[in-house]
């Protein structure tokens, strides 16, 4: 990323949540003391014997991963070498905000992390932005193999890589590209209570409920099951500043 990114507080500011949860069990995200973090996508389960999809072992290091899983291929998705993510937004009601970004506009990744410390996880679990793209390119719909100018951009995706083995397995995908701005984040921002509340209370027909029975960590799970979308200018200046104030710009 060019050390003179400023974001544009008038685009669109998309956030989905990606990667391992608690639904996976003993397959987790570490975060470590320092707060950097390693990102651990979701077992591939729709093409599971697809060659061109990497296993667990040969993207993250084995010893962060139970046995178990270091032969399964993975669903490396999002991924941050070419900036590619791939999801159903006309399939998925979870997605289907993704219908209405355009070029130039962020996306953001919202990941649980769970503390790795002293060689070990721990029971403390998180929500974390990880990273975002700022969009350059879409291609919408896919059913069948694309052009040879957009598979140099888009090539990398598992969603087209599935498809590559198996032409039905496109399924109607959508898969954004990220462009030069897109980021990684080395260390994990914070996604609490706190920025939650101040980022969604912007927007019409939220109102958040915190209720005892329930922990802030499920509270925010819950709203951002779907993605979510910020576009109110003082909501977008808010988040950007949390972003900031983390290291993320």
């Amino acid at each position: 990323m060019s050390k003179k990114f400023t974001p544009n507080l008038n685009k669109k500011i998309f956030i989905i949540n990606v990667g391992v949860n608690a639904s996976h069990g003993t397959l987790r995200s570490p975060i470590f003391d320092d707060g950097t973090f390693i990102f651990v996508p979701i077992p591939e389960t729709r093409e599971p014997e697809c060659p061109l999809l990497p296993l667990y072992r040969e993207i993250i290091d084995p010893k962060y991963i139970p046995q178990k899983f270091h032969e399964r291929r993975v669903h490396n998705d999002p991924e941050f070498i070419t900036f590619t993510y791939g999801d159903f937004p006309t399939i998925h009601p979870r997605a289907a905000n993704l219908k209405y970004i355009s070029e130039g506009d962020y996306l953001f990744f919202l990941a649980s992390l769970v503390s790795y410390s002293k060689g070990h996880f721990t029971n403390k679990r998180g929500f974390y932005l990880i990273g975002f793209f700022e969009i350059e390119k879409i291609l919408k719909n896919v059913t069948q193999k694309p052009t040879d100018e957009d598979l140099k951009l888009f090539g990398q995706n598992a969603h087209i890589k599935r498809g590559l083995w198996k032409p039905t397995a496109y399924a109607g995908s959508w898969i954004f590209k990220g462009s030069g701005n897109s980021k990684l984040f080395t260390y994990a921002i914070p996604f609490t209570r706190e920025i939650a509340e101040k980022i969604i209370s912007f927007s019409k027909g939220i109102n958040w409920k915190w209720p005892q029975n329930r922990t802030d960590l499920q509270v925010i799970g819950s709203y951002f099951r779907s993605c979510r979308i910020i576009k109110d200018k003082s909501a977008t200046k808010l988040f950007w500043g949390w972003v900031k104030r983390y290291g993320g710009i």
